[in-house]
């Protein structure tokens, strides 16, 4: 899902510009800054939190220059002419990747919200196999003593819980 800018400023001609620019979620998600119109170059402000339009579009002075491109643009009504991802000066590449913000360290668990031991944490020991697949038996005392330990201190507290 993604969000859009209809750009309808009047061209030089008298018609609308009517390019749908297309906002990608990876990079918009939380944001705030100028984006262009990838055919008339318009620059509109927008502020988007949770992937929702906050704030605008709203339309910026001539000759300010953009934070950011969009992804792809289409203009329906003029038989689907369309600006791919890449196009130099329009559109921005796709890269497959989220800013720079959202590329961190995964959160290492040990423990379910019930404080029970989870088989997702690591270094997993290499009896662990592929993945960590323990067989059946899972002797967390042997495999992790340091596990173990911080396993019997939250029994100890009452932070065990059943179902």
């Amino acid at each position: 899902m993604c969000d859009i800018i209809w750009c309808k400023k009047p061209q030089a001609d008298g018609k609308p510009c009517d390019t749908v620019n297309y906002l990608d979620p990876y990079c918009f998600w939380n944001w705030k800054g100028t984006v262009n119109c990838a055919h008339c170059g318009t620059v509109y402000f927008i502020h988007m939190i949770q992937g929702h339009m906050y704030k605008g579009p709203e339309e910026q002075p001539a000759g300010t220059k953009p934070d950011m491109m969009p992804l792809y643009a289409d203009r329906p009504l003029e038989g689907y002419e369309f600006y791919t991802m890449g196009t130099p000066g329009r559109t921005r590449p796709f890269e497959c990747l989220p800013r720079h913000i959202y590329l961190g360290v995964p959160d290492m668990v040990k423990f379910s919200i019930r404080g029970r031991p989870v088989r997702g944490w690591r270094p997993q020991p290499p009896s662990a196999g592929i993945a960590g697949q323990f067989p059946f038996h899972w002797d967390l005392k042997n495999l992790s003593p340091d596990v173990w330990e911080e396993y019997q201190q939250k029994i100890a507290r009452g932070e065990v819980k059943d179902w």
